[in-house]
């Protein structure tokens, strides 16, 4: 009977080629594994961050639990409290979500070089009275928020400053428009308040009275006001 035939050892030079493959083969897939794990505690987050504004805007403040969020967002509690460690913390969370959102949508505006002050000042119109951030449920979370800051250093540090930055934006953009229309009856700073005093205004009547105050009725008295400060530009009409 013959003895069974030995395997040649492969050569140091083939050899190391096979762990090399073997260790660039086993990284991929480790990597591959990390980022599907990092996409599913991404879709996991956003899921319970925007359950968090529904149940906020349906419950308040006081009555969300993260038992009800997480069911809400068809998440383990387990997860929830693993990710979140408190309703405090879930809170705050959804909270910076909103101002996020909001700071890039603005942002995004006021970067792009294309636009001239009139045409960034209406875009700008049409952000804060879109469907997408001026909806009920926002609304509502905000609201929500606002009526706590006098309590909540860290609610208050979150609205403030993203306020102070937006009103900062829109006062250089008037100070623009103001040159350009030779328009002096009003300060920038006049102008910029009033327009977010009727935004915060107006956010309300979306929430309280949707029916009269659909989003593009409050733009159009958005544009009116601006009209009777600008009256020759027509962009305005």
């Amino acid at each position: 009977r013959r003895p069974p035939r030995s395997t040649p050892k492969p050569s140091s030079a083939a050899s190391d080629v096979y762990k090399r493959q073997y260790i660039m083969s086993a990284n991929t897939n480790q990597k591959l594994t990390s980022n599907d794990k990092n996409s599913e505690i991404s879709i996991n987050h956003q899921k319970l961050i925007d359950a968090t504004i529904e149940t906020i805007a349906k419950r308040g403040l006081a009555d969300t639990t993260i038992s009800h969020v997480a069911k809400k967002a068809e998440v383990s509690q387990g997860y929830a409290n693993f990710r979140f460690k408190s309703k405090e913390n879930l809170l705050l969370s959804s909270l910076q979500f909103l101002s996020d959102e909001y700071k890039k949508s603005w942002q995004k505006i006021f970067e792009d070089e294309n636009l001239d002050p009139i045409d960034r000042l209406l875009r700008i119109f049409e952000n804060d009275f879109s469907k997408k951030i001026a909806n009920q449920n926002k609304i509502s979370v905000w609201i929500a928020f606002y009526s706590e800051v006098k309590f909540r250093p860290s609610y208050r540090s979150v609205c403030q400053h993203q306020d102070e930055i937006y009103l900062n934006q829109t006062k250089k953009l008037i100070d623009e428009i103001n040159h350009v229309t030779n328009q002096t009856s009003l300060t920038s700073i006049e102008i910029s308040e009033t327009y977010h005093s009727m935004v915060d205004g107006l956010w309300q009547r979306i929430l309280f009275e949707p029916k009269v105050y659909t989003n593009e009725f409050c733009k159009s008295l958005i544009i009116k006001y601006f009209r009777s400060v600008y009256p020759d530009e027509t962009r305005f009409q």
